[in-house]
This record gives C-alpha cells, sequence and structure tokens, in this order.
C-alpha cells in the first residue's frame, strides 16, 4: 500500500511539472561574413570571407517560457588571405556539436538565444601547390549570441554574432568575429 501510495504521489509531481513532455526538432541555415586572423609564431594575416552552414537540435524546455536544444552543425568558410601580396584562397570546414538556449516568452515578439558548440572535426587549406589539407579534432568552439522572429508559425528569421577560436596544427591558430543571418524551422 505504501509503494502504490509513493507511485502516485510521483505520477501526480510528473503530471503537474509545467515541462514539455515531447521534443520539438528544429533546423537552420544561415550564411553571412567573417572576419578572421589567421596567427602563426612568425605573422598575423587577415583572413575574411563568407561562409554558411546549418544545424539542427531535438528541443525541450518548459512551453512558452524557455528551450534548449541539442545537436549537431556544418559550417563552411571561404575566405582570402594575402600572403607576400598574394590572395590566397583558404577554406576552412567544420562540423560537431551545438547547444542552443532560446528564450519562447510569447508576450514579445522576438526570440533571444545563445548558442555554443565544439567541432569535432575542423579542415584547413591554403588553395597553393604542394599544400596540405589540416584536420584537427576538437581544436575548435564557438560562441553566438542572437535573436530571431517569428513571422509565420514554426518559422523564425534570425541574426547572431559568433565567435570562433581555432587551434590547429603547427602552432597555427584562427580567431573569426562572424556576423550571420538566417532561418530556423521547428517541427
Amino acid at each position: 500500500m505504501r509503494m502504490l501510495k509513493l507511485t502516485a504521489l510521483v505520477l501526480t509531481a510528473l503530471v503537474l511539472v509545467p515541462a514539455s513532455s515531447y521534443a520539438i526538432v528544429d533546423v537552420g541555415v544561415y550564411g553571412g561574413y567573417s572576419l578572421a586572423s589567421l596567427q602563426t609564431e612568425a605573422y598575423t594575416k587577415d583572413m575574411n570571407g563568407w561562409e554558411y552552414g546549418f544545424f539542427g537540435h531535438i528541443t525541450m524546455g518548459i512551453p512558452l517560457l524557455f528551450s534548449v536544444g541539442l545537436g549537431g552543425f556544418y559550417q563552411r568558410a571561404d575566405a582570402t588571405v594575402d600572403i607576400n601580396g598574394t590572395d590566397i584562397d583558404a577554406t576552412r570546414v567544420s562540423y560537431g556539436l551545438d547547444v542552443m538556449g532560446t528564450i519562447d516568452l510569447p508576450v514579445i515578439p522576438v526570440n533571444p538565444f545563445a548558442r555554443a558548440g565544439i567541432a569535432i572535426n575542423e579542415s584547413y587549406e591554403l588553395d597553393t601547390p604542394g599544400a596540405e589539407k589540416n584536420d584537427k579534432k576538437f581544436g575548435s568552439y564557438y560562441f553566438a549570441i542572437g535573436v530571431g522572429f517569428s513571422f509565420i508559425p514554426m518559422t523564425r528569421l534570425f541574426a547572431e554574432y559568433v565567435y570562433n577560436y581555432s587551434k590547429q596544427e603547427n602552432e597555427i591558430t584562427i580567431q573569426s568575429n562572424s556576423i550571420h543571418v538566417g532561418a530556423m524551422l521547428s517541427i
């Protein structure tokens, strides 16, 4: 009898707690411009260019208050580096884990959010004869803050600022500040 009362109490508490009982999937695509610097022991070079990517999450939270999503991302940045007076194309491709927290208050038309992630793998390559592609596991991370605007149900336009730090092989680091705009669909 005591076990039955305890079970009834636990089930009642679970029903009354205001939390979503299902996961929502969201996916987003974005594009933007990155102001980056390529740093070695000998020099620092600007590595600016366009980037694009997408992300997806399984999202949980308290409805009409906040949500937290866990998922993955893919990003590609095509940039130009000036080395000895010559513009050289550079490509960075990364994919990894992404976490996103969003404030979902229905009384405001915008939804502020923060994202953070770590790249499982990032490859970096300069378009020069004999250049090798550098792959680095778990050497890159980023933080982002942004705001989304819901204009039709289940769809948001968003803008975000992203800081990215990447440590490559041979004591090379890449730091970037990016602005992205994109769209997100919640299913």
